[in-house]
């Protein structure tokens, strides 16, 4: 029998809700933002991780496939944020890389969905990625665009949302999913931050004279949209593309980190051509040692990716909060104030 969604949710003082990735870049802030509101939170993490927000219960797991350790997190739970996943990789060692993210993201999210019903869960928010949709685009993308995931960890999210829209209509559980495109912010990791460092370095940055548009989230915005599709009842089963509401071209990014470092830009203009055969050359080099230069770098300095967010603001009534500027602003202060920590030590 399928269970009605919950009205919007009160009396945040009783309710727990488990985080799962909680010791992560999203998962930290998150669980912050929570706690802030009078939430109870508990985290699933690794043993391997470190510790998580103050004030977070942790519970220890080796995966999403222990299903005792789950078990344990969603008792007496209200709500589950499905932050965890195995994560896109620039140079993945795996020998069958899309069975190795399907196993995590396809079918940890089952058995977490499966556990989290048992336990009588009423939300389920899931967080995916624009890559289930596909890398590249000429127009944004809406909610109704047709996906096209070109990679493992792409394809391996948008079957994890079919499990979620699936198992959810069955079990009539208010189940939100979130496509996110790239988000920054403080404890941000990856391609941004290498961004900063070579911006505040002053390392030549290899530009290619193309009017590219791309689509990015400030973390501030992430949690708020989380927490608005958990608490608000319309979010329902739908699925929502969420940005800053700003897209920026390749350039334009830089420039705009420069500013807020207070730093000027090295930037190389390079012929598409040229830069491709680096990438290419880069891919070899990149079979035996780590290097910065391949093809899908070069396509993701050149080529578009945006989104269309209004979705969100009809449905749910998110708007972000944060803008694309003061985003950067933060993001800068959180940067420079761990550089002249390092420095000190």
């Amino acid at each position: 029998m399928r269970r009605q969604i919950a009205g919007a949710m009160n009396s945040p003082g009783r309710s727990t809700i488990l985080v799962t990735g909680a010791t992560g870049f999203l998962g930290r802030h998150v669980c912050a933002a929570l706690l802030a509101r009078g939430y109870r939170v508990r985290g699933l993490v690794r043993p391997e991780s470190g510790a998580p927000e103050p004030g977070v219960e942790a519970i220890r797991t080796n995966g999403l496939h222990d299903r005792i350790a789950i078990r344990e997190a969603v008792r007496g739970a209200m709500a589950v944020i499905h932050l965890a996943a195995r994560v896109h990789v620039m140079r993945d060692r795996e020998r069958d890389p899309l069975a190795a993210f399907r196993a995590v993201n396809v079918d940890g999210t089952r058995i977490l969905l499966q556990e989290s019903i048992a336990a009588g869960v009423d939300r389920f928010v899931f967080t995916s990625s624009v890559k289930a949709m596909g890398e590249a685009n000429e127009m944004a993308w809406t909610e109704e665009t047709p996906p096209r995931p070109v990679d493992p960890y792409g394809v391996s999210k948008l079957e994890a949302e079919a499990v979620v829209r699936q198992t959810a209509a069955d079990a009539g559980l208010h189940a939100p999913i979130l496509r996110f495109p790239l988000v920054y912010g403080p404890g941000m990791k990856g391609n941004m931050l290498r961004l900063f460092r070579a911006v505040d370095r002053g390392w030549p940055i290899p530009i290619v004279r193309v009017r590219n548009r791309r689509s990015l989230l400030f973390v501030g915005n992430a949690v708020d949209a989380v927490i608005a599709c958990l608490e608000t009842p319309a979010a329902g089963r739908e699925t929502f593309l969420v940005s800053d509401g700003r897209d920026v071209s390749t350039i334009e990014l830089v420039e705009a980190i420069g500013r807020v470092l207070g730093r000027r830009p090295r930037l190389v203009p390079i012929p598409y051509g040229a830069l491709r055969a680096g990438g290419r050359l880069g891919d070899l080099i990149a079979r035996v040692a780590p290097f910065p230069l391949t093809t899908a770098v070069v396509d993701r300095l050149a080529s578009s990716l945006t989104v269309d967010p209004r979705r969100i603001e009809r449905v749910v009534g998110f708007r972000p909060a944060v803008t694309f500027e003061d985003g950067l602003r933060r993001t800068a202060e959180w940067y420079l104030s761990g550089r002249t920590a390092e420095r000190t030590k």
